[in-house]
């Protein structure tokens, strides 16, 4: 099979995974909170996916070694989530008072086998797209991806907004979001399984990757990241209780400011592919992460929805960058032997400290001894926006890029970021021109 024809299938997977996740990633809090979730449960429905799935992470080389084929592995990962999305569609077969612990219980099994396929999807594709094209593929494919997630979630967001049995509504959207698993389970098993050289002398368990903490530069930015993670994961799960229960917001409100932030990272892919292409991507990670409190503090400021529209597309535009980049720099940084072991460490270590802040975020969202505007939630995000900014002037210097980049100064990178550089440009021109 030609390079193109296996990319061409896993596009068309990303296709259909692109609708589903639009389908349901928005509204999986929306549809705990109908059963008639509370906020910490809302803070488990958050954290324990992400704890046993970044546990599973750590046996995925294994699992791929037993199964002996990237491609089966990703396929039958894709298809058990296949099957649990859809036993979550059949969640009002379950009596009412079980309802909210069955549908934790399935939101983690629906990711658990699938979890496992994460890293070795990731190895499987950077060892299909060629590499000096890193940058400009993934940018493309995140873009035209992202505008399928955008359309599905808008329109699962208008069809819950006119169905008067909400419950109806998310049965139905689990459902099909479970169907268009096995469309892209299908076009997974048609990509190329290219052959993978391991060799035993480069294996080395999770406890050995992470004593090398105070040398290596790929596990400084694994701990990194993985702060950054916890400390947005305190408020993340909680935006959507905030605009949904305490604004009171419909669910047609509420789908376009969650969207506005998905559009924003679409729209600029291709701006954050180039720069990283050129800059590299350590450049455009700390640029990003360095904004992330404002983004989160300035939910403070206004419950206003135009408002909220365009402070959440800032925010999905950093985001954007940032999770281009970080995968980039995964794949700059772990050789071809290890890139399997070395993401699945990655996603365990991720993965957990996302899960310990929403966990964190749970219990903290009701019993934070202060509030904010007399809100809880705001005064979690205070706290979450803190707590960003204190992991940053403690860890951003503490990796650096990997690969040829063109030199460029900090501050010139954040300008470039905030969309400044044009205007600071044409002022030097103007005085330029009057200095003459």
């Amino acid at each position: 099979m030609s390079r193109e024809s296996s990319l061409k299938a896993s596009f068309m997977e990303g296709f259909f995974t692109s609708i589903k996740f639009g389908l349901t990633f928005n509204f999986i809090t929306p549809f705990a909170l109908i059963l008639g979730a509370g906020n910490f449960s809302i803070g488990l429905l958050n954290s324990l996916p992400a704890l046993v799935n970044s546990i599973i992470q750590l046996k995925a080389n294994e699992v791929l070694k037993w199964i002996g084929s990237r491609v089966k592995h990703i396929t039958w990962g894709i298809l058990s989530e296949a099957i649990f999305l859809i036993l979550i569609g059949l969640i009002f077969l379950v009596p009412k008072r079980f309802q909210v612990e069955t549908y934790v219980f399935l939101i983690i099994a629906s990711d658990i086998f699938v979890s496992t396929a994460v890293p070795v999807w990731l190895s499987l594709i950077s060892d299909t797209v060629e590499k000096q094209k890193y940058g400009e593929y993934f940018a493309w494919r995140g873009k035209i991806l992202g505008f399928s997630t955008l359309c599905s979630s808008f329109i699962a967001g208008f069809f819950l907004f006119i169905i008067h049995n909400k419950l109806t509504g998310f049965v139905i959207i689990f459902l099909v979001a479970g169907i268009l698993r096995v469309f892209s389970a299908i076009c997974q098993s048609k990509m190329d399984d290219v052959p993978i050289k391991t060799s035993e002398k480069k294996d080395f368990s999770y406890f050995q990757f992470i004593r090398r903490a105070s040398e290596s530069n790929f596990v400084k930015f694994v701990l990194f990241v993985s702060l950054i993670n916890f400390t947005l994961c305190l408020a993340a799960p909680f935006f959507s209780v905030y605009m949904l229960k305490e604004l009171n917001f419909k669910y047609s409100t509420y789908t376009i400011i969650i969207s506005s932030g998905a559009l924003a990272g679409l729209l600029l892919m291709p701006f954050w592919g180039k720069l990283a292409d050129k800059y590299g991507n350590v450049k455009i990670i700390k640029s990003t992460v360095v904004l992330f409190p404002f983004s989160t503090a300035m939910w403070l400021l206004s419950k206003n929805p135009v408002y909220l529209i365009i402070l959440n597309a800032f925010g999905g535009y950093l985001w954007a960058g940032f999770a281009l980049t970080v995968i980039n720099f995964i794949f700059d940084a772990a050789s071809h032997e290890v890139r399997t072991r070395c993401a699945s460490y990655y996603n365990f270590t991720v993965g957990l400290f996302a899960a310990l802040g929403a966990f964190s975020g749970g219990w903290l969202s009701t019993h934070l001894p202060f509030t904010i505007f007399g809100s809880k939630l705001l005064a979690l995000f205070f706290l979450s926006a803190v707590s960003t900014f204190l992991v940053n002037i403690l860890m951003i210097r503490s990796f650096h890029e990997v690969r040829e980049a063109e030199k460029i100064e900090d501050k010139k990178m954040m300008h470039i970021v905030l969309g400044i550089r044009p205007i600071l440009s044409l002022g030097e021109e103007i005085l330029y021109v009057k200095g003459k």
